[in-house]
């Protein structure tokens, strides 16, 4: 059976940062950091940022060029959270700053997915099966 793209809408709004989004956040910047100076520690590929509740990688020279999936605890599928984000803005997070971030959420009342971009699509909503 194949599936196709069938866009729904998104809420565009803005999001409170959980604690545990935050926390994880502020371990990927001191891990960002070690890895400044440290030659063995890439994160420059799809997984290689893989701490606390957050998993991805920084990927070429894009504005926001760490791409991370945040999983929060007890709603890890129909609830993640697809980051797109810029060096500052994790160490801004992390150090508690930044409350909180402009999403664009999924409408359907059993999807809890959040999107960074406004062209991302969600798995569960944005596709049909013909």
């Amino acid at each position: 059976m194949a599936r196709r793209l069938q866009v729904k809408a998104k809420d565009r709004r803005k999001v409170s940062i959980p604690a545990e989004l935050r926390d994880s956040l502020h371990e990927v910047f001191e891990l960002m950091q070690e890895a400044r100076s440290d030659p063995d520690i890439v994160l420059g590929f799809d997984d290689a940022i893989q701490v606390g509740a957050v998993c991805g990688g920084r990927y070429g020279k894009k504005p926001r060029p760490y791409v991370l999936t945040y999983y929060p605890e007890g709603d890890t599928e129909k609830g993640r959270w697809f980051l797109t984000l810029h060096r500052t803005e994790i160490e801004d997070i992390g150090d508690g700053r930044m409350t909180d971030i402009t999403m664009y959420c999924c409408t359907s009342p059993d999807c809890r997915c959040k999107f960074r971009e406004a062209d991302e699509h969600c798995f569960y909503c944005d596709y049909v099966d013909d």
